[in-house]
């Protein structure tokens, strides 16, 4: 079915979906998992069908009892705050967790702010972290800039501006404007690096170039640069 399966998929990419859906959805019905996480997907955002949430989320939801990680992270995210249509946090943590457990690094990192917010789950820093830490390794920006706040305030580790500043930093080489501009802040403080006001305008100038409020602010406070 695998074969059958990425012909269809290449169908759908090219907007053949007179010939994409049928085949997907025999596939579905026959119960092959990726093909029901991507039917419910069309479902989910009306490509090829009309878009049907219900419908959706009983694809999806095949899929994730038969461990399809993106499908059971589309089902924490239907749960979740994002998804808006069963709005209920614990379920969305229980789905999140096993997707996480099957190694879904957007998933792992989902689990992590459950864990340090306290959504759906009992608070837990050092839990946190540790899913933190996961998402973070793979190369996650989100749970690299996490690890940087949990190294500042000292959440579910010990406080360590130098760990908080190589974390920060590994976002921002992968050029995400918020951590681009901290790492410019800690070089301009010298805060868990040395002070250098030329790598600080740097990093501001990289971020302002993208538009980044805060970076050019920082620039004209800096020395007055017009970016």
């Amino acid at each position: 079915m695998k074969e059958l399966f990425e012909q269809c998929i290449q169908k759908l990419d090219s907007g053949n979906y007179a010939e994409a859906i049928p085949a997907l959805r025999d596939l579905a019905d026959r119960g092959y998992a990726d093909a029901q996480y991507r039917l419910g997907l069309c479902y989910r955002d009306g490509n090829g069908v009309e878009q049907n949430m219900e419908q959706a989320m009983i694809h999806i939801f095949d899929a994730a009892i038969q461990n399809c990680n993106e499908a059971q992270f589309e089902m924490g995210e239907m749960h979740g705050e994002k998804g808006g249509l069963l709005l209920c946090k614990q379920e969305a943590f229980l789905w999140y967790r096993a997707a996480a457990r099957g190694g879904h690094t957007c998933a792992q990192y989902e689990v992590g702010n459950c864990y340090y917010n306290g959504l759906g789950i009992t608070q837990d820093y050092d839990a946190a972290v540790e899913y933190y830490r996961l998402a973070a390794e793979k190369g996650s920006i989100p749970a690299q800039i996490a690890m940087g706040h949990c190294y500042d305030d000292g959440n579910g580790v010990i406080a360590n501006a130098k760990d908080a500043f190589a974390w920060y930093l590994k976002a921002a080489q992968q050029g995400d404007d918020s951590a681009m501009f901290v790492v410019g802040s800690r070089y301009e403080q010298g805060k868990g690096t040395e002070r250098d006001v030329e790598a600080a305008r740097e990093w501001y100038s990289r971020a302002a170039r993208d538009g980044y409020d805060d970076a050019i602010n920082a620039l004209h406070d800096l020395d007055g640069l017009l970016v």
